[in-house]
């Protein structure tokens, strides 16, 4: 019987985005009982040393890593798959190299730019001297995921003097600015699979009339905090490319050109903007993205008529 270690990172904050880590870790759970698996379930908190010597000990067969943070902070996501890199035990997901550079949004981009791949032009804090006064523009974390850090507050014009005054004092090590680009936005799932990665359903987010005079983005609130009128009035919404075959088959080829690029394993979501013109910009590769009953990618592969338990196994199938 296989032995599954579910690793996860240990609560340090109790915000939302945190604590939802424990429901991904109770679907992985049930779907590897499911499967027939031996299962362990174990935290990694400020000492990694003595915990993932606990992992090495029992010598799985393969870590199941949800581990999103370490000591609290996102930007450390890789620390742990790199440990366990360097013991040599398989885990799943996307490899070290991949996860570090897609978690990096800066090297991120370079790697796209440098590969054909879309996305935005993009700038470092002390560039602001270069952005035009015609576009818009939105500063982003360099490192967090889960729309941490992403806020309206951050989408301005270099007439807006207020707020390119704060965004002048964001750390230059932390953020960086990219151009914000009006229009559409998709979440594409991946899977691996016996044949290849396999692009999943893709989902457009919705944006109500709420939005029509403010940024249409999926920020903090609208992921998160389900009082706010952003959570209310943005929905996950199939089928939206049911008449435009092109955009679709255009969106799934960028996707698995991404997966190829990125060296992407297991599990994977892709965020993009498509502007008035169709053109396609990619926001984010994100390597393990949230796996919980509720998420996009168990939506997409719900669409696709794939369970939870389908997905499971096939991540596992696909380890590192």
């Amino acid at each position: 019987m296989k032995h599954i270690v579910i690793l996860h990172n240990k609560i340090e904050n109790n915000t939302p985005d945190e604590l939802d880590v424990l429901a991904q870790r109770d679907l992985v759970n049930e779907a590897c009982i499911n499967l027939g698996y031996r299962v362990s379930i174990l935290t990694v908190g400020d000492d990694l040393k003595r915990d993932l010597l606990v992992v090495e000990a029992i010598k799985p067969d393969v870590v199941f890593n949800l581990v999103e943070a370490t000591w609290g902070k996102g930007e450390l996501i890789y620390l742990v798959p790199a440990i366990l890199n360097a013991q040599k035990i398989t885990y799943t997901g996307v490899p070290l190299d991949a996860l570090f550079i897609s978690t990096n949004k800066v090297l991120a981009k370079k790697m796209m730019q440098q590969q054909g791949l879309p996305t935005a032009p993009f700038f470092v804090m002390d560039e602001i001297h270069l952005l035009s006064p015609q576009k818009k523009y939105i500063a982003k974390p360099i490192w967090e995921e889960a729309s941490v850090g992403i806020s309206e507050d951050f989408i301005f014009k270099l007439s807006e003097t207020e707020k390119v005054k704060r965004v002048r004092e964001l750390s230059v090590s932390h953020y960086f600015i990219e151009e914000f680009i009006d229009g559409r936005e998709f979440n594409i799932s991946i899977v691996a699979g016996v044949k290849g990665p396999e692009v999943l359903p893709p989902a457009e987010m919705v944006f109500s009339d709420y939005f029509n005079d403010k940024p249409k983005i999926v920020g903090y609130k609208a992921k998160w905090d389900e009082d706010s009128p952003e959570y209310k009035n943005t929905v996950r919404a199939f089928d939206t490319l049911a008449d435009n075959s092109t955009l679709k088959k255009k969106l799934e080829e960028v996707c698995l050109q991404s997966w190829k690029v990125f060296n992407l394993h297991g599990y994977v979501r892709v965020d993009f903007r498509v502007d008035t013109s169709e053109n396609i910009y990619i926001l984010e590769i994100n390597g393990n993205p949230c796996i919980a009953s509720d998420s996009g990618f168990i939506a997409a592969a719900a669409h696709a008529g794939y369970s939870p338990k389908d997905m499971i196994e096939r991540i596992i199938k696909d380890s590192n």
